[in-house]
């Protein structure tokens, strides 16, 4: 199935070496498929300030912080649009980050949302997640997650996970698009804890549409199948083994699925995964839509 090509990207940085190195692999990404970047930055201000200051004076601290990150905004949009030559916009906005850039997505129709992750540990991961977790969660779009180890632009192998469920296949389409535009080469991980051959069998059968959709996009790719509990450990493991500098996800599946292999490992490779993470939602009642998927909207 068709999937309607990315016009649109937005990167949120925070001005840290995190939010600094997504605006450059977001700027060559803009490049790579001729979009336009949004870079945004939300200025968020402690709900126990109101307590404390009055409206006023918040608002006018606000004020100054926000002409300050606006400043910020403006010289790396110039910085960009002289190095890659493209079509650069700054967003700047108050309040949750997350919720900052999931109104940017909707108001932009923004395809693609790709941004830093500082992680989240502890209490903080099970309780309120990183901004990243929480962008993954609220956006519609893709959404593209970087670690400060990941300094080189592009993708030459992308790890495609593929399990026993039925949503898994949702983000093929959308990840061979994305091989494809980079020439990249992908591995098609099918993951399983079916230990009847009748069933693996079965199983196969799934990953063969897989490649053969792989085989008509004119995509390299290689499959392996892992028996496994494990899903997300032995994922992870195999990602640094062939040295992938992406591996797709879907989000929003513990609730069916236990927590199995995406859903709660949607969220801890988020967080912790040192390889850059493609994260899509799967559709909702099994209905598959690859524009959805795509995050694509039409003009």
């Amino acid at each position: 199935m068709k999937v309607n090509p990315i016009k649109r990207i937005l990167t949120p940085t925070d001005f840290s070496k995190n939010g600094n190195l997504a605006v450059k692999q977001a700027a060559s990404m803009a490049s790579k498929h001729k979009a336009e970047l949004y870079i945004l930055h939300a200025v968020e201000i402690p709900v126990s300030a109101f307590n404390v200051y009055s409206y006023d004076m918040v608002q006018e601290d606000i004020s100054g912080i926000t002409k300050t990150a606006q400043n910020k905004l403006n010289e790396i949009v110039t910085q960009i649009n002289k190095e890659f030559s493209i079509a650069v916009k700054a967003i700047c906005s108050t309040g949750n980050p997350a919720q900052a850039i999931r109104a940017a997505v909707t108001n932009k129709k923004i395809d693609v949302v790709v941004m830093g992750t500082h992680g989240a540990h502890g209490f903080n991961e099970h309780f309120a997640g990183s901004n990243a977790q929480k962008t993954v969660s609220l956006c519609s779009c893709p959404v593209i997650t970087f670690q400060l180890n990941a300094k080189r632009t592009g993708f030459n192998n992308i790890v495609l996970p593929i399990d026993d469920c039925f949503e898994s296949r949702q983000k093929v389409d959308f990840t061979i698009a994305l091989a494809k535009k980079y020439n990249s080469k992908m591995h098609i991980l099918g993951v399983t804890d079916q230990s009847l051959e009748s069933e693996i069998e079965k199983f196969k059968v799934k990953l063969v549409s897989v490649e053969k959709a792989a085989k008509k996009a004119g995509v390299n790719f290689i499959t392996k199948i892992l028996r496994t509990n494990n899903f997300g450990l032995e994922t992870l493991r195999y990602a640094r083994k062939v040295k992938a500098d992406l591996i797709s996800v879907l989000t929003d599946h513990e609730s069916k699925y236990d927590g199995k292999f995406l859903g709660l490992f949607a969220q801890k490779i988020v967080n912790h995964s040192k390889t850059p993470v493609l994260s899509i939602h799967p559709v909702e009642l099994g209905v598959y839509d690859p524009v959805s998927l795509a995050g694509s909207n039409s003009n």
